[in-house]
């Protein structure tokens, strides 16, 4: 399969080559070792969910019928790191979680990518089989009947349209796909884009008072639907990126009227 990582990078899991999307780069293709693909192909199978250390040497290097350990996984897990930062601007790629495992940031984009297909050789010509003798234009069979071409026209555009369509549903990340509600905070209806832990839930209300207190202010005094999206790391006291959006809604209705959104960047909790 292959992903296009944040809209840079394109990489393919079959055979661990990662290269530029910008077709003047494609020569700068680099190709991962079996078991650093094997590790990047896991990760990027769920961006956001941590998966164990246990279960990362089980499917990594268990199913191979190899013996892993820590210290290799520690080994692999550096060296993504650096092959991915030199493609792509961001230090926070793969994070881990102490004593726990490791997760793929759910903040950069991973989305499908198709391979668009192969435009005809510039070589190909037009010439004519042996034996075959080229038409006139005297010779040509008449025009095509004018309700033929619009049925022709039509088919195609519900063609596009078609293609258009799907190409918006492969590309749309299933991190946003759905949203999971977690709970009210005044008048507030609080909403976010991945399942919270218990006990991710219970510092949720202290990470937004702190981030956003003038929240609280406001879901005091309107309603209004909230939306937020916080990095994991932000809940084990590390640095992330926190993005909440406040929109009102129209009392004793559900009309969203407008959203105001809020952007942290690299924000910890003191």
């Amino acid at each position: 399969m292959n992903y296009l990582i944040a809209n840079t990078v394109i990489y393919d899991t079959e055979n661990g080559v990662i290269q530029m999307q910008d077709a003047q780069h494609q020569d700068e293709a680099k190709t991962l070792t079996p078991t650093a693909n094997r590790i990047l192909a896991l990760l990027l199978s769920a961006p956001g969910e941590v998966f164990k250390r246990e279960d990362i040497l089980d499917k990594v290097w268990e199913s191979q019928g190899h013996a892993g350990s820590n210290s290799s996984l520690n080994q692999y897990i550096s060296i993504l790191r650096k092959t991915l930062s030199a493609w792509i601007d961001d230090d926070d790629i793969i994070i881990s979680v102490p004593r726990v495992g490791f997760y793929f940031n759910s903040a950069i984009s991973v989305v499908p990518w198709v391979q668009a297909a192969d435009e005809q050789p510039d070589g190909a010509t037009n010439e004519t089989q042996p034996g075959v003798t080229p038409s006139h234009p005297s010779e040509r069979l008449p025009l095509i009947p004018l309700v033929v071409n619009l049925v022709l026209i039509a088919a195609i555009l519900l063609v596009s349209t078609l293609a258009v369509k799907n190409y918006r549903e492969v590309h749309v990340s299933p991190l946003y796909s759905k949203v999971y509600p977690q709970g009210k905070l005044g008048l507030c209806q609080l909403n976010a884009w991945q399942k919270l832990s218990p006990e991710m839930r219970k510092n949720t209300l202290e990470i937004l008072n702190i981030a956003a207190p003038e929240l609280k202010e406001k879901c005091l005094s309107e309603p209004a639907v909230v939306y937020f999206q916080i990095q994991n790391q932000v809940y084990l006291g590390r640095a992330g990126r926190i993005f909440i959006a406040t929109c009102s809604q129209e009392k004793g209705l559900n009309n969203l009227l407008y959203c105001d959104s809020t952007y942290k960047y690299n924000w910890r909790r003191k």
